[in-house]
C-alpha cells in the first residue's frame, strides 16, 4: 500500500509544480457601488468554455474598506499551467450574473486579462489568452 501511495504521489507531483500564482491589481471598480456587491472571477483554459463555465471561479465580498478607491488586489493561487484567459465583473446586487440593459450593454463593471476589449461585443478568448509567470502582477482596467 505504502508502495501505491508513494507511485500516486510521484505520478501528480508533477502537476503540483505546474500550478501557477499571479496577483490581479484591479482598477476601476465602481466605488459607490461596492457594499454587498461580489466580484466574480473566471479562468478559462479552452475556448469552447470562454464567457460560460470557468475551469476555475472565485466569488469575492466586497466592501469599501477592502477596495478603497476602486482598487482591489487579489492573488490567485493554483492556476492551471500554460495559457488561459481571465474575465471578472463586479456584481453590484450579488446575483451571481452580469446585468445587462435594454440593448445588451452591461449595467456592472467588467475586465479581462490582458484588458481585451472587443467590438459590440465581449473579445474573444484569443484576445484575452495569456501565459501567466508565477509571481507575476496582472493588471485589470474594469469597464
Amino acid at each position: 500500500m505504502k508502495h501505491v501511495l508513494a507511485a500516486v504521489c510521484l505520478a501528480v507531483a508533477p502537476l503540483w509544480c505546474l500550478a501557477t500564482e499571479v496577483t490581479l491589481e484591479i482598477e476601476g471598480l465602481d466605488a459607490d457601488r461596492l457594499q454587498g456587491a461580489t466580484l466574480m472571477v473566471g479562468v478559462y483554459t479552452v475556448p469552447s468554455t470562454w464567457l460560460g463555465r470557468p475551469q476555475v471561479g472565485h466569488r469575492i465580498t466586497l466592501t469599501p474598506a477592502a477596495a478603497p478607491g476602486g482598487r482591489y488586489k487579489l492573488v490567485l493561487k493554483n492556476l492551471p499551467a500554460g495559457p488561459l484567459a481571465i474575465s471578472l465583473f463586479q456584481d453590484v446586487n450579488a446575483n451571481g450574473r452580469l446585468d445587462m440593459g435594454a440593448l445588451g450593454i452591461p449595467t456592472e463593471r467588467y475586465g479581462f486579462s490582458n484588458n481585451a476589449r472587443g467590438q459590440f461585443a465581449p473579445p474573444s478568448f484569443e484576445q484575452a489568452l495569456l501565459t501567466p509567470v508565477a509571481g507575476q502582477l496582472l493588471k485589470i482596467r474594469m469597464s
